[in-house]
């Protein structure tokens, strides 16, 4: 492997984008295995399923804008929590175009049944950071999404 002196070669794990990518995917994969192990759920439904703990009766539009995904994907995962007896759908009665998401009995048990495990994993991944620094790392995650919202660059 060639090594280049050259900055414009950096290392991509030099890059801030890189190393977040990077431990987005192994966040990720942990978070499937555990759910795997536990239940036929994905990561998004698991997700969605605690915005919804969160956001009792949201409609489709409030989730996307909270979790930062396209609607469409939403909207496909919507159908089919609802296919597998996890979410009710009911249209506003103002503005037929507008649905309103709840949890059902099962989806509930299910965040019930899981809950205790992803607890344990939030632990673990903390285990080793301290109150101070997780406090730094949430400021800093916030600068990061507020310098990614800039759209143009000289």
């Amino acid at each position: 492997m060639t090594y280049h002196e050259d900055p414009s070669y950096r290392a991509p794990t030099s890059f801030v984008t890189f190393k977040l990518a990077r431990l987005q995917s192994q966040l990720n994969a942990q978070a499937m295995a555990l759910l795997k192990s536990k239940s036929d759920l994905t990561l998004v439904e698991w997700r969605l399923i605690q915005v919804l703990r969160m956001f009792e009766n949201a409609s489709l539009t409030e989730i996307a804008e909270h979790v930062q995904m396209d609607k469409g994907q939403i909207s496909r995962k919507i159908t089919t929590m609802v296919r597998k007896g996890l979410l009710r759908v009911e249209r506003d009665k103002q503005d037929q175009r507008v649905q309103h998401l709840q949890l059902t009995q099962a989806a509930e048990a299910l965040s019930r049944r899981i809950m205790p495990t992803m607890q344990t994993r939030q632990r673990l991944l903390l285990a080793d950071v301290s109150a101070a620094d997780l406090q730094i790392f949430y400021e800093v995650v916030d600068k990061l999404e507020a310098a990614a919202q800039v759209r143009e660059i000289e």
